[in-house]
């Protein structure tokens, strides 16, 4: 899986706006959290703390950064939305949906056998 960004031309990375830093091309974690998903970043700035999340970054394998990077961008979302939960609770309801899908396709193949 590629980064989401590799160039800082487009503004300063997440973590450099919340520290207040110039964002160069060096920076480690603009392309992982790039000035696009500011919002989300901000979501998972108050669940874990910028530096926690640079920690975990850091002691993170390369070939791990990326999913690392979404997990965290994702949890904090996922906090946003339900408070109570989190990432549970979004669990829980795509659970919830996907027996009620099977319960709907249950029904449609018995109408269907009984059809033939």
């Amino acid at each position: 899986m590629e980064a989401l960004r590799t160039d800082t031309q487009h503004g300063r990375c997440c973590v450099c706006i919340k520290k207040n830093k110039i964002c160069t091309r060096k920076c480690e974690l603009a392309a992982y959290f790039p000035n696009e998903v500011q919002g989300d970043y901000e979501a998972a700035t108050k669940l874990f703390g910028t530096p926690k999340i640079i920690r975990m970054m850091k002691l993170a394998p390369h070939e791990q950064k990326l999913f690392l990077a979404s997990s965290i961008l994702k949890e904090g979302a996922a906090w946003t939305d339900d408070n109570i939960r989190g990432g549970y609770g979004k669990i829980q309801i795509l659970m919830w949906e996907i027996i009620l899908h099977e319960a709907c396709l249950s029904e449609i193949r018995t109408k269907i056998s009984k059809e033939k």
